[in-house]
């Protein structure tokens, strides 16, 4: 556990969703399999929409807000998911879809973590617009997989 501030989560998100972007845009191109391609490509564009929107996120919180600490940040399992996910067999759909439901469950809990610790009604709302909104990601990658079951 570290310290950080809101501004400083917001951030390490955004260049999560990045990293995983660009791996899941990278292995799109190399895969052979075209429900693989379908779901590389849906996971692409919709880390990218995260990152945009943790963006947006960053401009749309208080000054105050994003400078407040937070005691118990979580050091993160970043580096632990992407090494999973370098090492994913490109033939395995449902094993790149696991991985990807492994993710968002993460950062739901680490968001739901930080929301518990936070001492300040300003970071309690922004770590309650982070959790919803990775709720509401996870909501989609649920339903997105699920129709992509039938292609």
């Amino acid at each position: 556990m570290r310290y950080k501030t809101v501004e400083d989560v917001i951030q390490e998100g955004r260049d999560f969703h990045k990293q995983l972007a660009r791996q899941y845009g990278e292995y799109e191109q190399l895969a052979g399999d075209r429900r693989v391609v379908l779901l590389l490509d849906q996971l692409k564009r919709r880390e990218k929409e995260m990152m945009h929107t943790l963006e947006h996120f960053l401009a749309d919180v208080s000054p105050g807000a994003l400078h407040t600490w937070v005691q118990f940040a979580p050091e993160g399992r970043e580096p632990e998911f992407l090494q999973r996910l370098r090492n994913i067999d490109l033939k395995d759909a449902d094993g790149i879809a696991k991985l990807a439901l492994d993710i968002d469950m993460y950062l739901a809990d680490q968001y739901r973590d930080l929301l518990q610790g936070a001492d300040t009604p300003s970071a309690r709302d922004a770590f309650l617009r982070l959790l919803e909104l990775e709720e509401l990601d996870e909501h989609h990658l649920s339903m997105n997989l699920y129709n992509l079951r039938d292609y």
